[in-house]
Order: C-alpha cells, then sequence, then structure tokens
C-alpha cells in the first residue's frame, strides 16, 4: 500500500479488482436472482449499488489501513471504519436505494422511512460485505510480504554473520557488508578507520569510502580486535593505518581525530605500548 493510486493503475492492479466487482455483482445477481426469477432486475441493482460498495473499500484500502492499521493504531481503525460505513450507508446508499433503485427496481417494496434504524442497519452490512474480501486478502497479502521480507533479511544476515571475518591474521582477510542493495567484500587490511553517523556508518578505505546501514558497534564486532581499536565513540581505526598516536589525539591519514575521554586508557593500553 506504498504505492500512489495512479501507481497502482498503472500496474495490473485495476484487471484484478475490476475481476472482483465483475464477479460480486453477477454472483449477489444471481444468488437474490433466485428468490424471485428475475436475475437481470438483480444484476442491475447490484450495479446500482457499486458507487457506495467501491467508496468504502477504497477509502479503507488507500486511507484507512495505511494510516491507521498498518501504524498498529487498531482501535482508531475500528473507530474510522465504522463511522466510514455510517456515513456512506446514510448519505449515500439510503439516498441511492430510496430514491432511485426502489422506485426503478422495486416498486412494490414497501417504505418505512428513510431515518429507520433497522434498515440504516441493513444497509451497512450490505456495503459492508463488499469490503470484507478486499481487506482481508491486502490484510494477508501484507502478512505475507513481511514473513518474505524479513526471511531474505535474515538470509541475508546469516550469509554476513558466517562469512563476516576470514582468516584474521591473513592480508586477503575481508569482511562482507551490504552497501546498497548488494552485499560487498572489504578487504580488512584497506580499511582505514570507521566513522560513526548515528544509524549508519563510513567507513575509510585506501582508495575510496562507502557507507552501510550499520551501527558503529555492530561493525566493530565484525572485525578483528587486533587491528582496530575504538578511540572515540565516532570512531574506530586500523591500527596500521596509524601515524602518530598521543593520549589525546590520533593522526591517521593525515586526518587528527580526537581520543574519547572514555577511550584514553584504551589507546594507551592498546596503542602508546606497540606504537
Amino acid at each position: 500500500m506504498n504505492q500512489s493510486i495512479l501507481e497502482h493503475f498503472k500496474s495490473k492492479f485495476w484487471i484484478k479488482h475490476a475481476f472482483y466487482w465483475i464477479a460480486f455483482v453477477l454472483f449477489f445477481g444471481l444468488v437474490w436472482g433466485i428468490s424471485d426469477d428475475n436475475y437481470l432486475r438483480n444484476i442491475m441493482i447490484q450495479i446500482c449499488c457499486l458507487p457506495s460498495r467501491m467508496l468504502l473499500v477504497y477509502l479503507t484500502l488507500f486511507y484507512l489501513l495505511p494510516k491507521f492499521f498498518n501504524q498498529k493504531k487498531y482501535f482508531s481503525f475500528f473507530i474510522s471504519y465504522v463511522i466510514l460505513v455510517g456515513l456512506i450507508s446514510v448519505f449515500i446508499q439510503r439516498p441511492l436505494f430510496l430514491y432511485f433503485i426502489q422506485p426503478n427496481f422495486l416498486p412494490e417494496f414497501k417504505n418505512n422511512g428513510f431515518f429507520v434504524m433497522s434498515e440504516i442497519m441493513n444497509t451497512a452490512l450490505d456495503i459492508n460485505i463488499a469490503a470484507m474480501i478486499p481487506i482481508a486478502y491486502t490484510y494477508l497479502t501484507t502478512i505475507e510480504n513481511l514473513e518474505k521480507n524479513y526471511s531474505e533479511l535474515n538470509e541475508e544476515n546469516k550469509l554476513l554473520k558466517e562469512d563476516a571475518v576470514i582468516q584474521d591474521n591473513n592480508d586477503d582477510s575481508y569482511i562482507n557488508l551490504k552497501v546498497d542493495k548488494s552485499v560487498r567484500k572489504i578487504k580488512i587490511n584497506d580499511i582505514v578507520f570507521v566513522e560513526s553517523l548515528r544509524n549508519y556508518c563510513k567507513i575509510k578505505l585506501n582508495d575510496s569510502e562507502i557507507t552501510v546501514l550499520k551501527t558503529l558497534t555492530s561493525v566493530q564486532e565484525l572485525l578483528p580486535e587486533s587491528k582496530f581499536v575504538r578511540i572515540h565513540r565516532s570512531f574506530l581505526i586500523n591500527k596500521d593505518h596509524m601515524t602518530s598516536v598521543s593520549p589525546s589525539k590520533i593522526e591517521i591519514n593525515n586526518l587528527t581525530i580526537p581520543v574519547g575521554r572514555k577511550y584514553k586508557d584504551e589507546v594507551k593500553e592498546k596503542l602508546l605500548v606497540d606504537f
């Protein structure tokens, strides 16, 4: 439901819906036609009732579901749906039935008045029937897509995790990282430093840089502790690329990075001793 209505109709969306409405009209026209053996009249009545039914269906699919249901605002969705059914029943379906359908197709039908609660309830139930199948189909399709995306994400994470680090002390060691929509092999020795950009990380390589949708901590977990040291809440460096180090700052590839206060002890222990 993230597509616009126009985008839906540019796709094969309209074919499925046209088939649904044709099948709906024929089914209920034939069902009601059994009672009085007048199938054509009942099919025409079903056609005349389409505006209110279609309005309910598409307002629900394109507005109520995305705005409330998909946002887990289930109570708001229920209340909004009930109000929508009531408004369409009173202001569209009831006038359509009393002033057009009944005079033209059901002249023998006794009119008990406009604001008769039992008739309004029957009208509401009548138009509500048309919405049940599209809403249920949309809901089940959404669940299916979520499960599919979740499964694909698990497979992708499994691939990244299984192949995260290969041969820690080998020059050909690499990690797998998702860059845009593909998984890319990154040589560990080529990584100069990693910088946190909130939920993203910028990974500076020898001759380029990439951005990945990962936290700095999650990237750190993939890299060997023997080579990489956290010196700041926003920086993880490859100590093999350092040019100078002090308790307060580190120079790496002509860039000066301050040492965070909470990381000073780690810098002294892992960098100053070996440098």
